[in-house]
Protein backbone atom coordinates (compact mmCIF):
# COMPACT_ATOMS: atom_id res chain seq x y z
CA UNK A 1 0.00 0.00 0.00
CA UNK A 2 1.22 3.45 -0.90
CA UNK A 3 1.44 6.50 1.23
CA UNK A 4 -2.16 8.53 1.54
CA UNK A 5 -1.90 11.26 -1.56
CA UNK A 6 -0.83 14.78 0.35
CA UNK A 7 -3.42 16.88 -2.33
CA UNK A 8 -6.90 15.57 -2.17
CA UNK A 9 -7.34 13.52 0.92
CA UNK A 10 -8.38 16.06 3.35
CA UNK A 11 -9.76 15.48 7.17
CA UNK A 12 -13.39 14.59 7.45
CA UNK A 13 -15.52 14.88 10.13
CA UNK A 14 -19.26 15.67 9.49
CA UNK A 15 -18.81 15.96 5.72
CA UNK A 16 -16.51 13.78 3.05
CA UNK A 17 -13.86 16.65 1.98
CA UNK A 18 -11.41 14.08 -0.03
CA UNK A 19 -11.55 13.63 -4.09
CA UNK A 20 -13.29 11.00 -5.06
CA UNK A 21 -10.76 10.71 -8.25
CA UNK A 22 -7.85 11.50 -5.95
CA UNK A 23 -8.93 8.24 -3.63
CA UNK A 24 -9.73 5.89 -6.20
CA UNK A 25 -6.75 6.33 -7.83
CA UNK A 26 -4.44 5.82 -4.67
CA UNK A 27 -6.92 2.51 -4.42
CA UNK A 28 -5.81 1.29 -7.68
CA UNK A 29 -2.26 1.94 -7.60
CA UNK A 30 -2.05 0.43 -4.03
CA UNK A 31 -3.27 -3.04 -5.95
CA UNK A 32 -1.55 -2.59 -9.11
CA UNK A 33 2.04 -1.41 -8.32
CA UNK A 34 2.41 -2.85 -4.44
CA UNK A 35 0.74 -5.27 -2.17
CA UNK A 36 -1.66 -6.53 -4.88
CA UNK A 37 -4.63 -6.86 -2.76
CA UNK A 38 -6.51 -4.41 -0.34
CA UNK A 39 -9.22 -5.04 1.76
CA UNK A 40 -11.86 -2.75 2.98
CA UNK A 41 -10.50 -2.59 6.61
CA UNK A 42 -7.16 -2.19 5.35
CA UNK A 43 -8.16 1.21 3.89
CA UNK A 44 -10.67 2.20 6.61
CA UNK A 45 -7.54 1.36 9.11
CA UNK A 46 -4.95 3.36 6.81
CA UNK A 47 -7.92 6.89 6.89
CA UNK A 48 -7.67 6.32 10.93
CA UNK A 49 -4.68 5.88 11.71
CA UNK A 50 -3.98 9.03 9.17
CA UNK A 51 -6.18 11.19 11.11
CA UNK A 52 -8.31 11.58 7.70
CA UNK A 53 -11.53 10.17 9.79
CA UNK A 54 -12.25 9.37 13.40
CA UNK A 55 -15.23 7.47 12.61
CA UNK A 56 -15.11 3.76 11.43
CA UNK A 57 -18.49 3.79 9.85
CA UNK A 58 -18.00 7.28 8.09
CA UNK A 59 -14.84 6.13 6.93
CA UNK A 60 -16.58 2.86 5.57
CA UNK A 61 -19.01 4.94 3.84
CA UNK A 62 -16.67 6.64 1.87
CA UNK A 63 -14.55 3.45 1.31
CA UNK A 64 -18.08 2.63 -0.23
CA UNK A 65 -18.19 5.44 -2.64
CA UNK A 66 -14.85 4.45 -3.79
CA UNK A 67 -16.13 0.88 -4.84
CA UNK A 68 -18.55 2.05 -6.56
CA UNK A 69 -16.33 4.86 -8.66
CA UNK A 70 -14.08 1.90 -8.97
CA UNK A 71 -16.58 -0.66 -10.53
CA UNK A 72 -17.77 1.91 -12.57
CA UNK A 73 -14.54 2.91 -13.85
CA UNK A 74 -13.46 -1.04 -14.40
CA UNK A 75 -16.83 -1.20 -16.42
CA UNK A 76 -15.20 0.43 -19.22
CA UNK A 77 -12.82 -1.50 -20.00
CA UNK A 78 -14.72 -5.07 -19.22
CA UNK A 79 -12.10 -8.08 -18.90
CA UNK A 80 -9.22 -5.82 -19.51
CA UNK A 81 -9.62 -4.90 -16.18
CA UNK A 82 -6.12 -5.80 -14.03
CA UNK A 83 -8.41 -5.93 -10.96
CA UNK A 84 -10.51 -8.55 -9.45
CA UNK A 85 -13.41 -6.33 -7.32
CA UNK A 86 -15.31 -8.12 -4.17
CA UNK A 87 -17.67 -6.51 -1.53
CA UNK A 88 -14.54 -6.44 1.12
CA UNK A 89 -11.77 -6.75 -1.42
CA UNK A 90 -9.88 -5.87 -4.15
CA UNK A 91 -7.38 -7.80 -5.72
CA UNK A 92 -4.85 -7.76 -8.61
CA UNK A 93 -5.44 -10.03 -11.25
CA UNK A 94 -3.10 -8.95 -13.75
CA UNK A 95 0.57 -7.25 -13.67
CA UNK A 96 0.86 -3.76 -14.26
CA UNK A 97 3.19 -4.76 -17.26
CA UNK A 98 0.42 -6.88 -18.59
CA UNK A 99 -1.54 -3.70 -18.76
CA UNK A 100 1.17 -1.05 -19.57
CA UNK A 101 -1.52 1.44 -21.15
CA UNK A 102 -3.72 1.30 -18.36
CA UNK A 103 -0.23 1.43 -16.03
CA UNK A 104 1.00 4.68 -17.73
CA UNK A 105 -2.00 6.44 -17.90
CA UNK A 106 -3.02 6.16 -13.62
CA UNK A 107 1.12 6.97 -12.82
CA UNK A 108 0.66 10.53 -14.96
CA UNK A 109 -2.66 10.85 -12.32
CA UNK A 110 -1.24 9.56 -9.29
CA UNK A 111 2.31 11.73 -9.02
CA UNK A 112 0.44 14.55 -9.45
CA UNK A 113 -1.12 14.20 -5.53
CA UNK A 114 1.91 13.79 -4.08
CA UNK A 115 3.54 17.07 -3.28
CA UNK A 116 7.07 15.75 -3.58
CA UNK A 117 7.19 13.43 -5.86
CA UNK A 118 7.17 15.65 -8.71
CA UNK A 119 10.02 17.36 -7.25
CA UNK A 120 11.89 13.76 -7.05
CA UNK A 121 10.92 13.09 -10.73
CA UNK A 122 12.53 16.38 -11.96
CA UNK A 123 15.74 15.93 -10.00
CA UNK A 124 16.11 12.10 -11.06
CA UNK A 125 14.31 12.02 -14.55
CA UNK A 126 14.74 15.87 -15.65
CA UNK A 127 12.55 19.09 -15.90
CA UNK A 128 11.58 18.49 -19.16
CA UNK A 129 7.76 16.52 -20.15
CA UNK A 130 8.57 15.95 -24.07
CA UNK A 131 8.79 12.36 -23.97
CA UNK A 132 5.78 11.69 -21.31
CA UNK A 133 4.06 14.27 -23.74
CA UNK A 134 4.89 12.21 -27.00
CA UNK A 135 3.91 9.03 -25.37
CA UNK A 136 0.92 10.17 -24.14
CA UNK A 137 0.03 11.49 -27.35
CA UNK A 138 1.10 7.95 -28.92
CA UNK A 139 -0.98 6.62 -26.78
CA UNK A 140 -3.90 8.40 -27.56
CA UNK A 141 -3.30 7.56 -31.30
CA UNK A 142 -3.10 4.02 -31.17
CA UNK A 143 -6.67 4.22 -28.98
CA UNK A 144 -8.36 6.31 -31.52
CA UNK A 145 -7.51 3.90 -34.16
CA UNK A 146 -8.68 0.59 -32.45
CA UNK A 147 -11.89 2.22 -31.75
CA UNK A 148 -13.10 4.40 -35.03
CA UNK A 149 -10.91 1.77 -37.68
CA UNK A 150 -12.30 3.66 -40.72
CA UNK A 151 -10.78 7.15 -39.36
CA UNK A 152 -7.19 8.41 -40.09
CA UNK A 153 -5.05 9.96 -37.28
CA UNK A 154 -2.15 12.05 -37.52
CA UNK A 155 0.28 12.73 -34.97
CA UNK A 156 1.09 16.52 -35.54
CA UNK A 157 2.30 17.20 -31.90
CA UNK A 158 5.96 18.66 -31.75
CA UNK A 159 8.59 16.82 -29.38
CA UNK A 160 12.55 16.31 -30.13
CA UNK A 161 11.60 13.17 -31.93
CA UNK A 162 8.87 15.18 -34.47
CA UNK A 163 10.11 18.64 -34.33
CA UNK A 164 8.37 19.69 -37.52
CA UNK A 165 6.75 23.37 -36.67
CA UNK A 166 3.68 24.57 -37.32
CA UNK A 167 4.52 25.64 -41.64
CA UNK A 168 5.33 22.19 -41.82
CA UNK A 169 2.31 20.58 -39.87
CA UNK A 170 0.04 22.98 -41.54
CA UNK A 171 1.70 21.87 -45.38
CA UNK A 172 1.10 18.24 -44.20
CA UNK A 173 -2.60 19.13 -42.56
CA UNK A 174 -3.16 20.84 -46.16
CA UNK A 175 -2.20 17.64 -48.44
CA UNK A 176 -3.88 15.39 -46.64
CA UNK A 177 -7.41 16.70 -46.62
CA UNK A 178 -6.79 18.89 -49.99
CA UNK A 179 -7.94 22.25 -47.69
CA UNK A 180 -6.51 25.76 -48.53
CA UNK A 181 -3.95 27.00 -46.94
CA UNK A 182 -4.12 30.41 -45.09
CA UNK A 183 -1.54 33.11 -43.90
CA UNK A 184 0.42 32.12 -41.28
CA UNK A 185 2.68 34.90 -41.03
CA UNK A 186 -0.28 36.97 -40.08
CA UNK A 187 -2.29 34.96 -37.55
CA UNK A 188 0.20 32.85 -35.75
CA UNK A 189 3.77 33.75 -33.93
CA UNK A 190 7.22 33.03 -35.25
CA UNK A 191 8.00 30.61 -32.64
CA UNK A 192 4.62 28.62 -32.75
CA UNK A 193 4.98 25.06 -32.47
CA UNK A 194 1.99 22.78 -33.21
CA UNK A 195 -0.85 26.11 -32.25
CA UNK A 196 -2.18 23.39 -29.43
CA UNK A 197 -2.93 20.71 -32.17
CA UNK A 198 -1.36 17.41 -31.54
CA UNK A 199 -3.47 14.68 -33.26
CA UNK A 200 -5.59 15.44 -36.55
CA UNK A 201 -8.23 12.91 -36.68
CA UNK A 202 -10.30 12.89 -39.87
CA UNK A 203 -12.76 10.34 -41.93
CA UNK A 204 -12.52 10.62 -45.57
CA UNK A 205 -15.08 9.87 -48.41
CA UNK A 206 -13.71 8.14 -51.23
CA UNK A 207 -14.37 11.16 -53.60
CA UNK A 208 -11.71 12.88 -51.65
CA UNK A 209 -13.15 16.06 -51.55
CA UNK A 210 -13.17 18.25 -48.55
CA UNK A 211 -15.56 18.65 -46.37
CA UNK A 212 -15.13 16.16 -44.21
CA UNK A 213 -15.57 15.29 -40.79
CA UNK A 214 -12.43 16.76 -38.93
CA UNK A 215 -11.56 17.12 -35.52
CA UNK A 216 -8.30 18.83 -34.20
CA UNK A 217 -6.98 17.34 -30.89
CA UNK A 218 -4.82 18.58 -27.77
CA UNK A 219 -3.28 15.54 -25.89
CA UNK A 220 -2.58 17.23 -21.99
CA UNK A 221 -0.75 14.90 -19.74
CA UNK A 222 0.92 17.03 -17.15
CA UNK A 223 -0.29 18.66 -13.84
CA UNK A 224 -1.40 22.00 -15.61
CA UNK A 225 -3.69 19.85 -17.97
CA UNK A 226 -6.72 21.92 -17.44
CA UNK A 227 -5.47 24.73 -18.37
CA UNK A 228 -4.82 23.94 -21.91
CA UNK A 229 -9.06 23.04 -22.11
CA UNK A 230 -9.05 26.14 -24.65
CA UNK A 231 -6.71 24.57 -27.00
CA UNK A 232 -6.41 24.11 -30.06
CA UNK A 233 -8.21 27.35 -31.05
CA UNK A 234 -10.88 26.38 -33.98
CA UNK A 235 -10.53 30.61 -34.26
CA UNK A 236 -6.96 30.30 -35.03
CA UNK A 237 -6.98 26.76 -37.32
CA UNK A 238 -9.47 28.36 -39.34
CA UNK A 239 -7.03 31.15 -40.28
CA UNK A 240 -4.55 29.25 -41.06
CA UNK A 241 -6.26 26.45 -43.21
CA UNK A 242 -9.02 27.71 -44.85
CA UNK A 243 -11.32 24.47 -44.28
CA UNK A 244 -14.04 24.21 -46.49
CA UNK A 245 -16.07 22.86 -43.30
CA UNK A 246 -15.41 24.05 -39.76
CA UNK A 247 -13.61 21.73 -37.73
CA UNK A 248 -14.35 20.20 -34.52
CA UNK A 249 -12.14 20.10 -31.29
CA UNK A 250 -11.09 17.43 -29.11
CA UNK A 251 -8.92 16.78 -26.14
CA UNK A 252 -8.06 13.89 -24.29
CA UNK A 253 -6.11 13.35 -21.14
CA UNK A 254 -5.27 10.34 -18.69
CA UNK A 255 -7.26 11.45 -15.99
CA UNK A 256 -10.30 9.83 -14.42
CA UNK A 257 -13.49 11.64 -13.93
CA UNK A 258 -16.54 11.66 -11.93
CA UNK A 259 -19.80 11.88 -14.46
CA UNK A 260 -20.49 15.37 -12.91
CA UNK A 261 -17.50 16.53 -13.48
CA UNK A 262 -16.94 15.26 -16.65
CA UNK A 263 -20.10 16.75 -18.28
CA UNK A 264 -18.45 20.30 -16.93
CA UNK A 265 -14.82 19.55 -19.31
CA UNK A 266 -16.55 18.87 -22.07
CA UNK A 267 -18.64 21.89 -22.01
CA UNK A 268 -15.63 23.71 -21.26
CA UNK A 269 -13.97 21.73 -24.33
CA UNK A 270 -17.17 22.30 -26.33
CA UNK A 271 -16.05 19.17 -28.21
CA UNK A 272 -14.72 15.70 -27.86
CA UNK A 273 -13.64 15.52 -24.45
CA UNK A 274 -11.24 11.70 -23.55
CA UNK A 275 -10.48 10.95 -20.43
CA UNK A 276 -8.37 7.69 -19.21
CA UNK A 277 -11.44 5.28 -19.34
CA UNK A 278 -12.76 6.63 -22.95
CA UNK A 279 -8.52 6.18 -24.02
CA UNK A 280 -8.67 3.06 -22.12
CA UNK A 281 -11.69 1.58 -24.58
CA UNK A 282 -9.79 -0.97 -26.67
CA UNK A 283 -9.37 -3.06 -23.69
CA UNK A 284 -12.65 -4.42 -23.38
CA UNK A 285 -11.74 -5.83 -26.83
CA UNK A 286 -7.91 -6.93 -26.83
CA UNK A 287 -5.69 -6.72 -23.98
CA UNK A 288 -2.52 -6.27 -25.70
CA UNK A 289 -3.76 -3.44 -27.99
CA UNK A 290 -1.05 -1.23 -27.87
CA UNK A 291 2.04 -1.87 -30.47
CA UNK A 292 4.54 -3.73 -29.80
CA UNK A 293 7.18 -0.64 -29.93
CA UNK A 294 4.76 2.24 -27.81
CA UNK A 295 4.62 -0.76 -24.96
CA UNK A 296 8.38 -1.44 -24.59
CA UNK A 297 8.75 2.36 -24.92
CA UNK A 298 6.14 3.21 -22.15
CA UNK A 299 7.28 0.09 -19.89
CA UNK A 300 11.13 1.51 -20.00
CA UNK A 301 9.69 5.14 -19.06
CA UNK A 302 7.19 3.35 -16.26
CA UNK A 303 9.70 0.96 -14.82
CA UNK A 304 11.74 3.56 -12.88
CA UNK A 305 9.84 5.35 -11.66
CA UNK A 306 7.28 3.20 -10.28
CA UNK A 307 9.98 2.71 -7.80
CA UNK A 308 9.77 6.17 -6.64
CA UNK A 309 6.41 5.58 -5.44
CA UNK A 310 5.77 6.32 -1.49
CA UNK A 311 5.35 2.83 -0.33
CA UNK A 312 4.00 3.03 3.37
Amino acid sequence: MFELPTKGIYRSINEHNSKLDVFSDWIEASVLFSGGELSRTDIVDTLIEGQIYDNQDFADEWVSTAWTEIQRRQSSIGNGSPYVIAPQRISRKLDWEDVTAYSFCLLLSLVNNYSDLNKQWRRKFGTGYNEQGELFELLTKESLEKQFPDWRMHHTGWSRSHTEKLKGIVDEIVEQLGETKGNLEIWTLPDANEAGLDLLCYRPFRDNRVGIPVYLLQCASGENWSTKLHTPSIKLWNKVILFAARPHKAFATPFALEDGVFCGYCNLVDGLFLDRYRLLSPYHEDKNWLSAELNKRIKKWLKPRIKTLPEC
